[in-house]
């Protein structure tokens, strides 16, 4: 995981921007006679008010996803949603079961909880151990609890005195549209702390929705592109080695223009790649001959032995509008920008014939990248293109 602990420290409540400086130290158990300790008995914290976030696979390994849970007492919230106490808080960052659809199904939740083997394990059925953030801002340094901790507020107060928990075991039971909460856990101050919370809470999901790479429903047959401007990448993959030069080249209507040699306006736009030998003249336009797509890997890269002439390149996933995409894209522009209608093509083939007159005849027979593609096809012909 990628510092998944600071990933996923970003879904703070507001309520633990404040915390005590110096935590009070444990008090020392009374000593019996003998020379030993007693353990005094944990009471029980009947928890009076919960929050529940959906943080999803934010390790991206599809292992788990993480929920964070903050339970307290009742108290005051002040304005900016931190809790006055006297009472205390409760934080706990679970790994629940993955859920495919990345969305906060409460069900999941059900399931005993146990500590981290190690600040790397995020496996199903542990909760990730408690640390500090810090966070320095001009004068003076923040230090902000994070992942699960017990925290307790002084009356008036809204500082906390943590205690940043590494062991114990929560039970989570999600009947009946009510999740029922039962825990004890250990920090480091090594005071047993047992809690309990029922009710019903409704989880708010910091999972950003996926944006497809293509919207198109159905097969496209474009018959209206009229315009075709040509622009010289060289070298665009840094191979250094002369073996193949990049033409990016646009096929237009008539309501798209160029800046600085991206189409603005409004009007639909292939947007291809193609690579043809490196002593070709890219002010001829693009030679004539068959352009099969390339594939690209698991990663987006292309294996830099397939970067050869007479090959047409996919387009590269998840970088929407100008100046960031890439590849082979079929796009409709709507004042300057991308409307809701576009696709990224990964497949087909592109067909170049040169009239005696240097006219071009562009023929693509291309598929979309959805679950279940669908074809965009065109038959482009013009007599001259601008070169940019």
């Amino acid at each position: 995981m990628k510092t998944s602990n600071i990933i996923r420290s970003l879904l703070l409540a507001p309520f633990v921007l404040a915390m005590a400086c110096a935590p009070t130290p444990a008090p020392q158990e009374p000593e019996t006679p003998n020379g030993g300790f007693v353990e005094k008995v944990p009471e029980e914290i009947v928890m009076s008010h919960a929050e529940l976030a959906y943080i999803g696979d934010d390790i991206g390994e599809q292992s788990s996803d993480g929920w964070l849970l903050k339970l307290y007492t009742d108290m005051e919230i002040d304005a900016t949603g931190n809790p006055i106490g006297e009472g205390c808080v409760v934080q706990i960052l679970f790994n629940a079961p993955y859920n495919h659809n990345q969305e906060p199904d409460t069900a999941l939740l059900s399931g005993t909880y146990l500590s981290q083997t190690s600040s790397g394990d995020f496996q199903v059925g542990t909760f990730v151990s408690g640390y500090i953030n810090y966070i320095d801002l001009p004068g003076k340094r923040l230090e902000l609890p994070d992942a699960t901790f017990y925290a307790d507020l002084a009356e008036g107060s809204t500082e906390m005195d943590v205690d940043l928990v590494d062991d114990g075991i929560v039970q989570l039971n999600y009947s009946g549209g009510r999740l029922a909460v039962e825990g004890m856990l250990v920090g480091k101050k090594c005071i047993k702390r047992r809690f309990v919370w029922s009710g019903t809470v409704e989880p708010k999901s910091y999972v950003e929705p996926e944006i497809p790479n293509s919207t198109v429903k159905s097969d496209l047959t474009l018959t209206s592109l009229t315009q075709m401007s040509v622009q010289d990448k060289g070298d665009y993959f840094a191979l250094c080695d002369q073996s193949y030069r990049s033409l990016l080249i646009y096929l237009s209507e008539e309501g798209v223009e160029y800046f600085y040699g991206n189409p603005i306006g409004s009007g639909k736009i292939m947007r291809l790649e193609l690579l043809v030998p490196w002593e070709w003249d890219a002010s001829e336009g693009v030679p004539a001959g068959i352009y099969p797509m390339l594939t690209r890997n698991a990663d987006t890269s292309i294996d830099r032995d397939a970067i050869t002439p007479w090959h047409s390149i996919p387009g590269l996933p998840d970088y929407f509008t100008v100046p960031y995409w890439s590849g082979t894209w079929y796009v409709e522009l709507a004042n300057d920008v991308w409307s809701n209608t576009y696709a990224r093509i990964d497949s087909g083939t592109i067909e170049v014939v040169r009239g005696e007159d240097g006219s071009h005849r562009i023929i693509g027979s291309l598929e979309d990248s959805s679950t279940h593609s669908h074809k965009v096809t065109f038959d482009v012909s013009v007599d001259s293109f601008l070169k940019n």
